[in-house]
């Protein structure tokens, strides 16, 4: 009875040994055939162990494959795409430069075609607008719309010119003791400088050829020139000269008929009375 007992016990370990044997055989022929391992090598073993393990190697090998394909199309894509806009890029620069090409034609045709006689009067015409245009500016820049005397400024309207006298000067926008000492100022007006109505100037006569020093030697006739800051130069003729009491202002407001006239005042020698000038276009 025990000698079968133990007969038992070798007979069992012997079969385990030979399934653990086995059992280590199987696993290393999966090692080394692992990376072809398919579903029927393996079905021996377990059918869903087998199933899982196909899918498992199967997957990333499928994944890299379809990677690799979308890689190849994209390329090909962009490939496509870069030789289409290169030669949308060389079709504009083409164009561009026959578009210039044609210009230059057209201008060297259009010069061409020009008469001398037309190519003389454009550059008679050019000449004289630049002429034209160097003497405004110039009268411009003459006048003065400001007159600065010892750190004190004095605002101007605009500037006389007396031939006879040789007066060229500005005049003042406001009558100041300081200001007549330097040049004739506006004191009444009955429209704005060079436009219809009288405008009074009044200057010193300082006996000394200066400001309206020698208006007593003007006449009837000559000629007197006010420009205002905008360029607007008018020329005025004296019409009549009288000497007046400082009182008379009756000459100040008379009907200039809606035109430009000036009146020029200024003392006598003895300082006793008023040289009335009066000028209109």
């Amino acid at each position: 009875m025990f000698q079968n007992g133990k007969k038992a016990i070798i007979t069992f370990c012997t079969t385990m040994i030979m399934v653990l044997i086995l059992y280590v055989i199987i696993i290393i022929i999966n090692f080394f055939t692992k990376n072809c391992v398919t579903k029927e090598s393996i079905v021996g073993i377990n059918p869903v162990i087998a199933t899982k393990s196909v899918m498992i190697y199967q997957k990333p090998i499928t994944v890299i494959l379809e990677d690799k394909e979308k890689k190849k199309a994209l390329q090909k894509q962009d490939s496509e795409e870069i030789l289409q806009k290169t030669e949308e890029i060389k079709e504009k620069h083409i164009i561009e430069e026959k578009s210039q090409e044609n210009f230059k034609v057209e201008a060297n045709i259009t010069s061409e075609g020009q008469t001398e006689e037309s190519k003389k009067q454009i550059s008679i015409e050019a000449v004289s607008e630049e002429i034209k245009q160097t003497k405004e500016t110039k009268q411009f820049e003459e006048i003065q719309n400001v007159l600065v005397i010892e750190d004190k400024v004095f605002e101007t309207i605009g500037k006389i010119e007396i031939p006879q006298t040789g007066v060229n000067v500005p005049i003042l926008n406001q009558v100041s003791v300081e200001g007549m000492k330097n040049a004739p100022c506006l004191l009444y007006a009955t429209g704005k400088l060079n436009q219809s109505g009288n405008n009074l100037i009044v200057g010193h006569n300082f006996r000394n050829g200066t400001i309206f020093s020698d208006n007593k030697n003007l006449q009837i006739g000559d000629k007197i020139y006010v420009t205002t800051l905008d360029g607007n130069k008018v020329e005025y003729t004296i019409y009549e000269k009288f000497v007046t009491t400082s009182e008379d202002v009756s000459y100040i407001k008379r009907d200039t008929q809606n035109k430009p006239e000036i009146t020029l005042s200024c003392c006598t020698d003895d300082d006793e009375c008023r040289i009335i000038i009066l000028a209109k276009i």
